[in-house]
């Protein structure tokens, strides 16, 4: 007879211990991880910004994402099955939708105009950049800038800002003595690189960027809370129907905690103005630290013994990305019918007031020191068109 070796064990105690390595291997960390649904993603570089912060935030998928080839490149991977989730930094195409597509918008974002950071020059009208990009005018003394020949790029024809630049800037007429760059964060290293440079770019790109200068257009400031820039478009995210896990995620984006992610890089789905302050919306008080702000939501009917009072509803005070900082309720009792005047730091702030119709009104206000700002949330829905 041999000798067993002591590790050898019984066939019983060797498949007990077998049973024992594999609960253990099931309960280690990382198995549930190993386990979520991996989502491709395809399309468009600006809502890949969204894409890799709701990555490390929404822990029921993992996500690969693929920006080369833009928003063109996402809608044609969806319709080839290459893709599970496209990005569209524009409306999706007729073509598109008619093949059963389903899409929905989570986000606006700005497209800016870019210059070197020793131009002098910080306001364009649309009119003027038409010239500029169209090949028209082609020195910046002709702009109120130094003589200088002017540089413009563009970023590729595969980027929805391509042709979203185009649409609002240009019309029908073409680009004229651009260059391309792809892809579309070059655009920042070559303006930066080239004294006589302008660019077109997301706005999205330029968090941390300090070696360009970003311009005004028609006086306006281009910024995501700025609903008076001119040059925006809306952000889409495509998914073809019957895929579970990528419609638990876009739904996941247009819940609360999704659209505080998009927030950190655009204006939300659901915020339907911005209020300027110097708009002709704000009051001088004698405060130097503070502004305040009034806002009249809404009211209710409440019946005091036969008597009646119309108090406001309340609202919240967010950060411009969604963080809560704190709940107003607008009246100090049932018989109070006066908006509470609320001190707030100088800053932009995004209002979530309450509707008359069991719903949320959402808008962006900037508060600016010793200046009272004073919202109508009903006109702001008027205006909107809701």
């Amino acid at each position: 007879m041999g000798t067993r070796s002591p590790i050898s064990g019984s066939p019983r105690r060797c498949l007990a211990g077998l049973l024992l390595a594999l609960l253990s291997a099931c309960a280690a960390p990382g198995h549930d991880a190993d386990r979520r649904a991996h989502l491709r993603y395809v399309g468009s570089s600006t809502i890949a910004h969204f894409m890799r912060s709701a990555a490390q935030t929404y822990s029921a998928a993992s996500f690969s994402l693929d920006t080369a080839p833009e928003s063109s490149g996402g809608e044609a991977a969806l319709l080839a099955g290459e893709a599970d989730l496209a990005g569209v930094a524009r409306p999706p195409t007729a073509q598109v939708l008619a093949a059963g597509v389903s899409a929905v918008e989570i986000g606006r974002d700005a497209i800016a105009i870019v210059v070197h950071p020793d131009n002098p020059v910080n306001d364009l009208s649309l009119a003027q950049l038409k010239g500029i990009f169209g090949g028209v005018i082609d020195n910046w003394s002709q702009v109120g800038g130094q003589d200088l020949a002017i540089v413009p790029f563009v970023v590729g024809p595969e980027s929805a800002t391509h042709y979203v630049f185009r649409s609002a800037v240009l019309g029908s007429t073409e680009y004229g003595g651009c260059q391309v760059v792809r892809p579309d964060p070059e655009i920042i290293t070559r303006v930066s690189q080239t004294p006589g440079a302008i660019g077109q770019i997301s706005f999205a790109f330029l968090a941390g960027a300090s070696d360009v200068h970003p311009i005004a257009v028609e006086g306006q400031a281009p910024t995501v809370t700025n609903f008076d820039y001119p040059i925006t478009r809306p952000l889409y995210l495509l998914w073809n129907k019957g895929h579970a896990e990528v419609h638990e995620f876009v739904d996941w984006a247009l819940t609360e905690p999704g659209q505080q992610v998009v927030m950190g890089h655009f204006v939300g789905n659901r915020v339907i103005a911005s209020v300027q302050a110097g708009a002709g919306a704000a009051s001088r008080t004698p405060t130097v630290t503070n502004g305040h702000l009034v806002v009249f939501t809404d009211t209710q009917t409440v019946d005091d013994g036969g008597l009646f009072y119309y108090p406001h509803l309340g609202y919240q005070v967010l950060t411009r990305s969604g963080q809560r900082v704190r709940r107003v309720p607008n009246h100090r009792g049932d018989n109070d019918e006066s908006p509470t005047r609320v001190p707030l730091p100088p800053g932009t702030y995004l209002i979530r007031a309450e509707t008359a119709d069991a719903g949320t009104a959402e808008f962006f206000v900037t508060i600016v020191s010793g200046e009272t700002t004073t919202v109508s949330v009903a006109e702001l829905r008027q205006r909107s068109g809701l």
